[in-house]
């Protein structure tokens, strides 16, 4: 069973549906989750960490703000992450080495298979290149 899931979110529905799905998961296996979004602004700081509220008053995430709203009263294990800047890819990948995380569940985007064959998705290079079981929700 996974105990420790790592949980990208874009504001997207697939990304909400892989929310849920994780949230399924650690409630079976009694583990935890790890959210993180990407701010793709140009920001020089690393990746910032907290638990609760502190978190969205400190960085005014509004997908984070979502997340923890979406998971009130779930009593689920949550941390909170928000890297700025990067290759999403890279970071989802990064991430899950540094919070220990055994798993991912990430959305689709949905591209199509000719699109999909022009251009890599990042559902699909977090699939090529993690060393955890990867779930990606449609």
């Amino acid at each position: 069973m996974l105990s420790r899931i790592l949980v990208p979110i874009d504001g997207t529905e697939c990304s909400w549906r892989a929310l849920e799905y994780a949230c399924e998961l650690v409630r079976l296996s009694g583990g935890s989750l790890v959210i993180m979004t990407v701010d793709k602004g140009r920001h020089a700081e690393p990746v910032l960490a907290a638990e609760g509220d502190a978190l969205f008053a400190h960085i005014g995430n509004e997908v984070l703000d979502s997340a923890n709203a979406m998971l009130a009263g779930k009593n689920i294990d949550c941390t909170y992450l928000l890297e700025n800047g990067g290759n999403v890819a890279t970071s989802i990948l990064e991430t899950v080495q540094e919070e220990d995380c055994d798993g991912i569940v990430l959305g689709s985007r949905g591209m199509g298979v000719l699109e999909g064959i022009f251009r890599s998705s990042v559902s699909q290079l977090v699939l090529e290149n993690a060393n955890v079981p990867v779930t990606i929700v449609k």
